[in-house]
């Protein structure tokens, strides 16, 4: 069987890490996803949650495939160890793919010197600063360059994610994919979205962001999603909420607030109708599965 290993920093975006864990383990038959921290134990989240791993740099030593996923903290410096780490594994022939921020993490890793990587407009600037080794390929959504995989953001995050399990276990040829129907015009306003569901994003709001009017980002949003952006966000609150009930302790309530509902009962509402079963049983089958 195929061995994931995401490497998860410190300020880990938890959506991110959800669309790691639905990717492989969708796959579940062809992959063994673990979690791995520079500690071995535990890091916090972007929402300053707490979330236990199944060890630390050691995995690295036997995974085929390392994800990082996106952070918050880029100015932090990855430490020699998890950078020494990341280095050894892509020697020895283990595929990495960076997931939008995360790209900075293998490119302080030393792992992108001389390639390209894929880096979302907003950090382009700064990420050449740092980094003027890695030729920047800004706005698409993922790179692929000598066995190392970067997306720009959730939405070539996905994109990414999708291909490499759809491709599966094996060598990743030089590649570059231009924008195309999976980016939309509207990705920047979804990204920043994700990366903001705990607080409240009324029509207003989002369309003052897109510099559009209510009607036409509605109308905008279902041509590229085939939802309204209420729709589309309730989604994404959904699938962070399963984020947090497969990977953390937290209570529904907890959960309910970190993801942007007002209290549990108004996620167990839209969970049961959205999914079919509570947000307990979701958890309870989803702890069963792993053991």
């Amino acid at each position: 069987m195929h061995k994931v290993v995401a490497y998860v920093p410190e300020g880990v975006v938890l959506l991110d890490l959800g669309m790691v864990s639905r990717a492989f383990e969708d796959c579940a038959s062809r992959y063994q996803l673990r979690y791995a921290c520079l500690n071995g134990k535990s890091v916090r989240t972007s929402h300053r949650m707490l979330i236990e791993m199944h060890g630390g740099l050691e995995l690295l030593k036997c995974a085929d495939t390392i994800v990082v996923p996106a952070f918050t903290s880029v100015n932090r410096s990855v430490t020699p160890e998890a950078a020494g780490a990341l280095r050894a594994a892509h020697r020895a022939g283990a595929r990495l793919a960076g997931l939008s921020t995360g790209t900075f993490v293998l490119a302080e890793a030393g792992v992108l010197n001389d390639g390209v990587a894929a880096v979302d407009l907003g950090w382009a600037d700064v990420f050449t600063r740092r980094f003027p080794q890695v030729d920047v390929a800004a706005g698409v959504p993922y790179t692929e360059w000598e066995g190392v995989s970067t997306s720009s953001d959730s939405v070539g995050t996905s994109a990414l994610l999708r291909h490499l399990t759809r491709r599966g276990p094996g060598g990743i040829p030089v590649r570059s994919l231009s924008n195309g129907d999976e980016s939309g015009n509207l990705a920047a306003l979804r990204e920043w979205i994700v990366h903001n569901l705990e607080t409240p994003l009324p029509l207003s709001e989002l369309s003052a962001r897109a510099h559009l009017s209510q009607r036409t980002l509605t109308r905008r949003f279902r041509a590229e999603t085939g939802l309204s952006p209420g729709q589309w966000i309730l989604a994404r609150r959904i699938d962070a909420a399963k984020a947090l009930l497969e990977t953390t302790p937290d209570t529904v309530d907890q959960i309910a607030r970190a993801v942007g509902f007002s209290c549990a009962g108004t996620l167990r509402d839209h969970f049961k109708r959205m999914t079919g079963v509570t947000p307990a049983n979701y958890r309870a089958s989803a702890r069963q599965a792993e053991q």
